[in-house]
């Protein structure tokens, strides 16, 4: 297992915040009693429709996305290459990088305001964390800190890489760990990795916009194959035809309202 720094044996957050499970059976058969006819219901198509155009499709790529092993961040404007062949996610709360192993991770977080002085220490006032050895300095040129650590968790003691580097305003964390006896077989790893944050100067990648959905009048009755060739869209015609609802063999009413896929290309590595 990857190690982490606590939150074992908790239930985790949204498992306690949602209903209990061997209720929600009676509760759903008491609210669909409580439905009207289905006959009386209005679809609310059209209405619904309206507020469809414009919106973003798919991930917005302005709040970060993968490149290879890089990732780059256009809102935040900065860059960072995680190692090679290691699984890599962005989640709403860091970007995740784990060995094929899966015995080592490498994470970047924000870490606010604090300058990396006051976020190093901040992280060092944890309950069983403590440096092994401690740096300040530069990160391509952003002032930054860096740390060896030792921690004590639930899972057992880990060693790792820890980074604060200041860039736009910000602090962002960059920590890198795994167990206590395999430090010395990633450490080049981590080092590789922190050494890469830097700032984001592409153009193209700064200038990258979400795919969004643009509202269409069909013109006459249309498979989605057909209409994807009139009206084309940046996302494969399976997709086109799962957003406009249709099944295999479907196809769009003359007059109806439909919806294409436009922009969100990503820039070329």
């Amino acid at each position: 297992e990857t190690p982490h720094a606590g939150g074992a044996g908790r239930l985790p957050e949204w498992l306690s915040t949602h209903p209990d499970p061997g209720n929600r059976a009676e509760k759903a058969a008491e609210r669909a009693a409580k439905v009207p006819n289905a006959a009386q219901l209005a679809s609310g198509h059209d209405a619904y429709i309206a507020h469809v155009g414009g919106m973003t499709f798919g991930e917005d790529p302005r709040q970060g996305f993968f490149q290879g092993n890089a990732f780059l961040h256009p809102e935040l404007r900065f860059r960072v290459d995680f190692p090679e062949g290691w699984q890599k996610a962005n989640t709403a709360a860091a970007v995740v990088a784990v060995s094929p192993q899966k015995d080592a991770a490498v994470q970047l977080s924000g870490a606010g305001k604090l300058s990396p002085e006051e976020a190093s220490r901040k992280f060092f006032a944890q309950q069983g964390v403590k440096a092994a050895s401690f740096a300040s300095g530069t990160v391509s040129g952003l002032p930054a800190t860096a740390s060896w650590f030792e921690a004590q968790t639930e899972q057992g003691a880990v060693r790792g890489l820890v980074s604060f580097v200041a860039q736009g305003g910000t602090t962002f964390m960059l920590v890198g760990y795994t167990g206590a006896q395999k430090l010395e077989a990633y450490a080049a790893t981590f080092q590789k990795s922190f050494a890469s944050f830097g700032p984001l100067t592409d153009p193209a990648a700064l200038a990258v916009q979400p795919a969004r959905v643009e509202l269409v009048k069909v013109p006459r009755t249309m498979t989605a194959a057909e209409f994807n060739a009139e009206f084309p869209s940046t996302v494969p015609v399976e997709t086109v035809a799962i957003v406009n609802g249709l099944g295999a063999g479907g196809k769009l009413e003359a007059g109806r309202t439909a919806k294409r896929i436009v922009g969100g290309t990503l820039p070329k590595k």
